[in-house]
């Protein structure tokens, strides 16, 4: 039984999760499970892939024709067209497929010359282990190929290999060839800059790296730090005045320059070329394929260093299997289908589902890479899966909740059916409705192409209110999950049709078993009412089993007795939903005493459509708490015409910037975050009393790539912004024009 498999038809959805008798102990719950389907049966499937070669492998042989990957090719510049450095790059409508046989052998090609490069020893240097270089990859406890092992063509296997590129199908065919031919693939993170490169080039090491030719200066720059390096790949073919000058660069650091092309011609040569998978006929080569290192994936981190999560064969192949029990009607029919890729594959959610696709038989369309085409790709691409994170969805949510509260016949009819849709989903579980669907929301679907069936969030969790609306908005199912990179991103995930479900990450996975730490400090315990609360550890497959070279962490993260601590608290409700209610260190507790969830708060004050980003600052030095916002362009105009009688063009950006600046404006705007607090019942001491207002949107250096705001990081670079709030927070307010008043302001 190899793809997806539906929901029994006897599906219950009063008992998705439950609690293994006689596992509760003091200061923790019972240990939970799935309830759905049996962990024996589903261990014990028949024809399931064991590692992610043979997942792939699989899948090929069942489709080899079928498309893979699709992607908009750039269009040359038209040779009429003024020389420009910043001229916009115009893309192709037109979709070019790659099909799964064409990846499988480009990667077994650029695997059998990775071995090579390795045999020929083009890939020393003074970076050895044991007096070999480059140095396997090995972590406590979890087998490796050993220093001796050259079984596979003479090579040595076990040794890292970098990438650096936006998402990509190259991206991919390295990865594959990592997986095919025993190495362990490293992604560089593609916003993080040069210097998280260098760090997680020493760290790992790395004595290759494949870039986009963008990246390869930047390379090229740290190469004299990284002593481990020794080749780099451009994944671009490069002019030959180009390629020159970067490879005379790189011969006078000691360097070698290759081109991805020529590598895998290299590869297919007789003498060279090596059949992938563990080596037949040789004892324990299967079993230690399934067993060994297969990648480090480092944490975006929002806090320090990223550290590099160790991630086997077996953690990733049996996330993947786990997340195929569940199946949603118009992907597992036999027709193609597509999955839209815009997440970043340096981190392990978006790989992760590109695993299940290919499981699935599915075919990942790459978009752009530009944000701001990511509307326009979905057009072209019209894919029925799409991931997201809150970010992207609550910026939707924030679309419709504008319209909505437009005058005339256009809101109206609006808030008629969306008020019409949300009480039939409620009251059905159908996200359909034959009516409002044709007249209203079927320009909204268009948006994203006009044919999702399946919609998940990540790397946070969704506030119910917009969780609902990209239901009936889109019509599809739209479900959450939770996972960290030490988890493969996954460890539960929602059922379209469950109403509960709503603001819940859903039920706990068959590949992993869960359990909740009392934390009584900050008011979470297992003994609560009406259901257990506490910090949710986890225990299975798909869990990492530590941190490479960093010992310390890894004994702060997974106790004696192998649960991770994931630092997230929840709660398991009474039909096994696991809800996230709060995050240990996001908690700052208040000069007088008081604790605040810092992402909460944001997911209520986001919610707002004059926020396109928000960040909630709280000090233990301090009594309250301040906020740094980035306001939408159209939002803002409004906001400055109502404050401040001015009419500014949404286009004028420097105008706005200017304007917001303005002591009325922000008056104002606190107005609307107290209005806010009301509406969700918010403790005075969760009010936020000074803000600092911008256009600009936050820099790329204190996002991780999952968008998540890096605290400290934001701290340190907004330190006078924030000082400045807190100053006008705590000076004497002007008679009521407090922080707080005019809650029932109606901007």
């Amino acid at each position: 039984m190899v793809g997806f498999v539906p929901y029994p038809d006897n599906l219950n959805l009063d008992r998705l999760s439950e609690p293994i008798p006689g596992t509760q102990s003091q200061g923790q719950s019972a240990t939970y499970r799935c309830a759905i389907w049996d962990k024996q049966w589903w261990e014990n499937l028949p024809d399931e892939p064991t590692t992610l070669f043979e997942l792939f492998e699989q899948s090929v042989a069942r489709h080899p024709s079928r498309a893979l990957f699709l992607r908009r090719p750039l269009l040359p510049s038209s040779p009429s067209a003024p020389a420009s450095t910043t001229q916009e790059p115009v893309y192709s409508r037109t979709l070019v497929p790659t099909s799964y046989g064409t990846v499988q052998t480009r990667r077994s090609n650029l695997g059998s010359a990775l071995l090579a490069l390795e045999r020929d020893g083009r890939l020393k240097s003074s970076i050895e282990r044991n007096g070999v270089s480059p140095p396997e990859i090995t972590h406590p406890g979890i087998p490796y190929f050993g220093n001796a092992n050259r079984v596979k063509g003479g090579s040595r296997r076990g040794w890292a290999v970098g990438i650096w590129s936006k998402n990509r199908e190259e991206w991919q065919v390295v990865d594959l060839a990592c997986q095919a031919y025993g190495l362990v693939g490293v992604s560089l993170y593609e916003t993080l800059g040069p210097d998280v490169a260098q760090y997680i080039t020493n760290h790992c090491p790395l004595p290759i790296i494949f870039a986009s030719s963008n990246h390869i200066p930047s390379l090229l720059k740290i190469a004299p730090k990284c002593p481990s390096l020794k080749i780099v790949v451009s994944m671009d073919s490069l002019p030959r005045s180009e390629h020159d000058l970067l490879s005379q660069w790189a011969a006078s650091l000691g360097l070698e320059l290759l081109v991805l092309d020529d590598l895998e011609k290299y590869g297919s040569m007789d003498g060279v070329f090596i059949e992938p998978g563990p080596v037949k006929g040789v004892q324990g080569e299967l079993e230690l394929d399934r067993e060994r290192v297969v990648t480090i994936s480092y944490t975006s981190g929002t806090t320090g260093d990223p550290k590099g999560v160790v991630l086997t064969n077996k953690n990733m192949t049996y996330a993947v299997r786990s997340n195929m029990l569940g199946s949603t009607e118009g992907i597992t029919d036999g027709v193609e289908w597509k999955y839209i890729s815009y997440l970043p594959l340096s981190h392990i959610f978006e790989r992760f589902l590109h695993y299940v696709v290919m499981n699935g038989d599915g075919t990942i369309a790459f978009t752009t890479g530009d944000v701001t085409k990511l509307l326009e790709d979905a057009q072209i691409i019209q894919p029925k899966f799409m991931a997201g994170v809150p970010r992207v969805w609550n910026r939707i949510h924030a679309a419709v909740a504008t319209q909505m509260e437009a005058g005339g016949l256009k809101g109206a009819l609006l808030r008629r059916a969306v008020d019409a849709k949300i009480a039939n989903w409620r009251q059905t579980g159908s996200v359909t409705h034959p009516l409002w669907d044709a007249l209203v929301f079927r320009k909204i679907k268009a948006l994203l192409g006009g044919q999702l069936v399946y919609m998940c969030s990540g790397a946070a969790p969704l506030t119910p209110e917009v969780h609902e609306m990209l239901k009936i908005c889109f019509g599809c199912e739209v479900v959450q999950g939770y996972g960290l990179t030490e988890t493969i991103g996954t460890c539960t995930k929602g059922i379209g049709q469950d109403v509960r479900a709503v603001g819940t990450v859903g039920f706990i996975q068959n590949c992993n078993d869960l359990k909740l730490i009392d934390h009584a400090d900050m008011g979470y315990t297992s003994q609560d009412k009406p259901n257990p609360r506490g910090e949710v550890c986890l225990k299975g497959y798909n869990i990492t089993p530590g941190y490479l070279h960093n010992p310390k962490a890894t004994e702060e993260s997974i106790d004696k007795d192998g649960w991770f601590h994931t630092g997230d608290i929840g709660e398991v409700d009474a039909y096994g939903h696991l809800k996230i209610v709060d995050r240990v260190k996001n908690v700052v507790k208040l000069s007088q005493g008081e604790y605040v969830a810092l992402e909460k708060l944001e997911s209520l004050y986001a919610l707002d459509p004059l926020f396109a980003s928000l960040l909630v600052h709280g000090d233990s030095t301090r009594s309250n708490l301040v906020a740094l916002a980035v306001l939408d362009p159209a939002q803002a105009a409004s906001l400055i015409h109502h404050a401040l009688g001015k009419h500014v063009r949404v286009e004028d950006l420097a105008a706005l910037e200017k304007a917001v600046g303005d002591k009325k404006i922000r008056k104002a705007v606190l107005k609307r975050l107290a209005r806010t607090a009301k509406e969700h019942k918010l403790n005075g001491f969760e009010m936020i009393k000074g803000v600092h207002l911008t256009l600009a949107p936050f820099p790329d250096d204190i996002m991780t790539p999952t968008l998540k705001i890096k605290r400290n990081v934001a701290a340190k670079k907004f330190n006078k912004e924030i000082d400045a709030a807190y100053k006008e927070a705590e000076a004497p307010a002007d008679k009521d024009e407090g922080a707080g008043a005019g809650a029932a302001s109606k901007l």
